[in-house]
């Protein structure tokens, strides 16, 4: 059992990883997210305005 588990763990974390990588790629590429990823993607700038003040 442990040695067809260890023969075939390379292609399980292959699939895995890229069945993860397709599900994250297909999150942010949403058109509905849109709005939320810009939002986001304008906390840094934000954040420094808080600071400075």
């Amino acid at each position: 059992m442990i040695e067809s588990i260890i023969k075939y763990a390379p292609t399980i974390a292959t699939i895995m990883f890229f069945t993860i990588f397709c599900i994250i790629l297909f999150t942010v590429l949403r058109k509905e997210n849109k709005k939320k990823f810009d939002k986001y993607s304008r906390i840094p700038l934000d954040d420094e305005k808080i600071k400075s003040k």
